[in-house]
This record gives C-alpha cells, structure tokens and sequence, in this order.
C-alpha cells in the first residue's frame, strides 16, 4: 500500500467486498433448511450486503481523493 490516503481507502474497501463473497459463498455451501436457515441466510446475507455498501463508499471516496468525483 502507498502512502496516499486513497490507496488505504480502496485496499480496505477490497478487503470488504472479498469478505462479502467470503460470507455469500460460505452460506452458499450450507446444506441446512428449514425456517431456521432461512432466517440465518437472510442475516448473512444482509450483513454480506452492508459489506457491500461500506466498500462502495470507501471506493467513492478514494476517487474523490484522487479528484475524480
């Protein structure tokens, strides 16, 4: 990582979405039904979800840093 801000900004906001698939996929391989697995699925997707939205944040903002938004 480079000393500019930017970069730390988009190397944390790979490091979120790579966890957000991480958790997709964990779930995915789940052999689990039932109401139970249903509601789990809905949370970890969720959570996958909000991964997803901080990640988009943090990558808008190194653009803006870098003076392109």
């Amino acid at each position: 990582m480079s000393g500019h801000p930017a970069d730390g900004l988009r190397s944390h906001a790979a490091a979120l979405r790579e966890r957000a698939d991480r958790l997709r996929g964990a779930c995915d391989g789940l052999d689990w039904r039932g109401p139970q697995a249903d509601a789990f699925r809905a949370r970890v997707e969720e959570l996958a979800r909000r991964c997803a939205t901080a990640a988009d944040g943090l990558s808008r903002s190194a653009a803006r840093l870098d003076g392109r938004g």
